[in-house]
């Protein structure tokens, strides 16, 4: 009877030991876990910030995104503006459609520079220190919500290692006024031919112009000769001396 009660003794210390081992190994691994989530936190070489070109805009207008980027010295992000089946992968965005905006155009790089991988074996386009890039939207609601997520890529040649990260971009605060209907405008057909007014207003003559229609008017009435006189003042002359000599 001693000797089961020892057993069970160093049974029961056994695994007690072993209870302590494992909860020991759990604190240390717990340590470890929160240690490396740390240090990926605090040692990720990119960091971004997203704005809108506008912030108060009309229904239907035209916006960009802007997404600009601080990159860690020794590292690099591939852009967008390349052959994707080259290799690397190339910075995208794709966005949650819901209605109320539209992509235009795809992903547009600004001051990207060039150079020839021989890793690759053709040219890539890439971001050191800085990096730039823009996307059109349209916005079709007054209460939009851009919602999108960029994948993209960095590496470093003095770490030997690519890393690749996606950021969720947000905008759902933007203030957008609605487009006012304009009322549309009736056009007014003038008549060519306008009646003459058959009232009793009398004309007015005021140019050279007009004395000249009327002279040649009544020289249209007058009767002249071969020799131009006219002949109605001539019969009245010798009328006059015909019969105005006996009286």
């Amino acid at each position: 009877m001693f000797i089961g009660r020892m057993t069970f003794l160093y049974y029961l210390s056994h695994r007690m030991a072993i209870f302590n081992t494992m909860r020991s190994l759990l604190v240390i691994f717990s340590f470890l876990l929160i240690g490396v989530c740390v240090q990926a936190q605090t040692s990720k070489p990119i960091r971004w910030t997203f704005s809108l070109s506008k912030t108060e805009v009309k229904q239907g207008e035209t916006i960009e995104i802007i997404m600009k980027a601080e990159i860690n010295a020794d590292w690099y992000l591939y852009s967008s503006d390349f052959d994707p089946d080259l290799g690397p992968t190339v910075s995208s965005i794709s966005f949650t459609e819901n209605g109320s905006f539209k992509s235009i155009g795809n992903l547009k790089p600004v001051g990207a520079k060039e150079k020839y991988d021989s890793l690759w074996g053709g040219k890539i386009r890439y971001f050191t220190k800085y990096a730039e890039f823009r996307q059109k939207v349209q916005l079709l609601k007054t209460n939009p919500v851009i919602k999108g997520l960029l994948s993209y890529q960095v590496c470093s040649d003095k770490e030997g290692k690519c890393i690749p990260y996606e950021e969720t971009i947000l905008f759902d605060k933007l203030k957008v006024v609605a487009t006012q209907v304009v009322p549309e405008k009736i056009p007014v057909t003038i008549p060519k031919d306008i009646p003459k007014d058959t009232g009793s207003a009398k004309p007015v003559i005021t140019t050279k112009g007009s004395l000249a229609v009327l002279e040649s008017e009544k020289n249209k009435l007058v009767k002249k000769d071969s020799n131009g006189k006219d002949v109605a003042v001539e019969q009245l002359k010798t009328f006059s001396q015909k019969y105005g000599g006996d009286k």
